[in-house]
């Protein structure tokens, strides 16, 4: 047993031997014997059919599918409110009320109308008593009479207006006629004008000093108090001349103002003698119509009386509607988002309406309107809406394939699909956005509304294309180029492209399947003069090969 393991153990150290010693003739190759024609291996890439995918990406946000904002149809004072916001509500489901009494005294006054319309109907389809008859002719001449009195005192009271007004202005025009040739009054007259230019020239004088400008009147020089009490004693002479003259024209002015006021007395009875006389012949106009209608055939008159009620019914259901109105219910299954108004707040009939996203009920990002009284949210479907660059947005076309992640949901990618997308931009801070709706092919609990969704559009695809890498190809005045290495040489090839990926591009016309072509490669010098190349980790085709 001692031999066989001493054997075994030999065995041992000579294959470890002879490993150390094929390590060592590797490292002493590689470290101290450059490779032959190392700098012109070339990075190669072997053509094959894979799928070329284009895509887009643009982040919006999660919106319900449905949202509304709901508010009161008439103005009042919130009562109670009876949800919060996160809560689930159903449709009909009485979310707040107001302040119902006006309306109720409303309701209560348009049925009141409606019991009288109802019995004015019955009366006309009642025939008359002659009783009845004559009560009503007895009517049409005392508003006759009436007609007539109101008449005649309008008429004595415009002519007694009249006179006086006639009365006030001879008056006036004698009294005008004395004053101009008053010797008085026209001396101070004369004596007014000429103080008063000689007022205006001491103060031009005054104004003019430049010595007397911004000096306080303490510090006046004799020139500047002489000038400045020459403009104090014409400014009192003229204020003595127009009391004169006040005085003087003292019963023109008088009888001018006795004009005036019986003017405007005659103008005032002219108007309320009109309007007395209007009324009392609506009065008798009225009474007239009451014994034609009564006494002669009726049908219109039956036809009046159901229009009236017709009216009343109408005025009935829409106070009914406004009582109605005061409790406030969810138009729809949803989430309460946001309530505006606390009990005993005052809340105003409207207003608010939210932008749509296109192609969906889906609000716009930031468009819920902040004066609705309440808004709901139908989460049971969101949908995403993203605004896309306007070099973006002519790629986008309906039913194209979307992949969603969002930020606040980490590991959750969701496929979904374009619904629409806008005809019309949108522009913030001078970029111009297209908005594109996006359904979600399934629907997770940890999405809220408003949180950021980071969308992938494909916009384009080619299966089972000719393909190769985008850095394998070079453009030339527009025409695209390859260089394919056959023979032992590089060979510029023209191509034509299609789809164009984010790493492939699909070759429609140059290459064929199993072509190689060269993959241009940094290059990066060392001490030991190697060269190693960069460009792998396409798939199925890097090779290194040694020209």
């Amino acid at each position: 047993m001692l031999i066989g393991f001493l054997n075994r153990t030999r065995i041992v150290v000579a294959g470890l031997a002879i490993i150390a010693l094929v390590l060592g003739t590797l490292i002493y190759r590689d470290m101290f014997v450059p490779s032959k024609n190392a700098a012109s291996a070339l990075n190669l890439y072997s053509v094959v059919r894979r799928t070329v995918t284009a895509s887009i990406s643009g982040s919006g946000n999660v919106e319900p599918q449905l949202q509304s904002n709901v508010n009161f149809k008439v103005a009042g004072t919130l009562t109670e409110i009876d949800v919060h916001v996160g809560d689930h509500v159903s449709s009909g489901q009485k979310l707040a009320a107001i302040d119902a009494s006006a309306q109720q005294a409303a309701v209560d006054q348009a049925s009141a109308n409606l019991a009288t319309t109802q019995a004015n109907l019955q009366a006309v389809l009642t025939p008359l008593t002659q009783n009845q008859i004559t009560q009503l002719q007895n009517n049409v001449a005392s508003a006759q009479q009436t007609y007539n009195d109101t008449v005649g005192q309008v008429n004595a009271t415009n002519t007694q207006d009249t006179n006086q007004v006639t009365a006030d202005q001879n008056q006036l025009a004698a009294d005008q006629q004395t004053l101009s040739f008053n010797l008085t009054y026209q001396n101070d007259l004369l004596q007014l004008s000429t103080d008063k230019a000689t007022y205006q020239t001491a103060l031009t004088t005054f104004n003019n000093d430049a010595t007397c400008k911004g000096v306080a009147f303490a510090n006046y020089s004799p020139q500047c108090l002489s000038e400045f009490t020459a403009v104090s004693a014409a400014q009192t002479a003229v204020a003595n001349d127009q009391a004169k003259v006040n005085v003087d024209t003292a019963q023109v002015t008088a009888d001018q103002t006795r004009l005036n006021t019986d003017t405007a007395k005659q103008s005032a009875d002219r108007s309320a003698g009109q309007r007395s006389v209007n009324q009392a012949a609506a009065s008798l106009t009225g009474a007239q119509d009451q014994l034609r209608t009564q006494t002669e055939t009726k049908p219109n008159q039956i036809a009046s009386a159901r229009a009236q009620v017709a009216n009343a019914q109408a005025a009935l259901q829409t106070a009914q509607q406004n009582l109605n109105n005061t409790t406030l219910v969810a138009p729809m299954d949803g989430e309460v988002n946001s309530i505006n108004g606390v009990v005993g707040e005052n809340v105003a009939p409207g207003g608010g309406t939210t932008a749509e996203a296109p192609g969906s009920q889906a609000p716009l990002p930031g468009s819920a309107a902040s004066n609705a009284f309440m808004v709901i949210g139908n989460i049971s479907g969101m949908d995403v809406v993203v605004p896309f660059a306007e070099s973006d947005a002519s790629r986008l076309a309906v039913n194209q394939d979307v992949q969603v992640t969002f930020d606040a949901v980490s590991n959750l990618t969701i496929s979904g699909h374009v619904i629409a997308v806008a005809s019309a931009s949108t522009n913030a801070s001078g970029v111009v956005n297209y908005y594109a709706t996006i359904a979600l092919n399934q629907t997770n609990k940890a999405l809220k509304q408003g949180m950021t969704a980071n969308a992938t559009v494909t916009v384009s695809k080619a299966t089972n294309a000719i393909s190769v890498p985008n850095l394998a190809i070079s453009r030339v005045a527009g025409q695209a180029y390859v260089n394919v290495y056959a023979g032992g040489q590089q060979v510029q090839t023209p191509i034509e492209t299609g789809v164009v990926g984010d790493q492939f591009t699909e070759v429609t016309g140059g290459v064929n399947d199993g072509a190689q072509v060269v993959i241009p490669t940094v290059r990066v010098s060392s001490g030991t003069g190697n060269t190693r190349g960069g460009g792998g980790g396409f798939g199925g085709g890097g090779v290194q090969v040694k020209a």
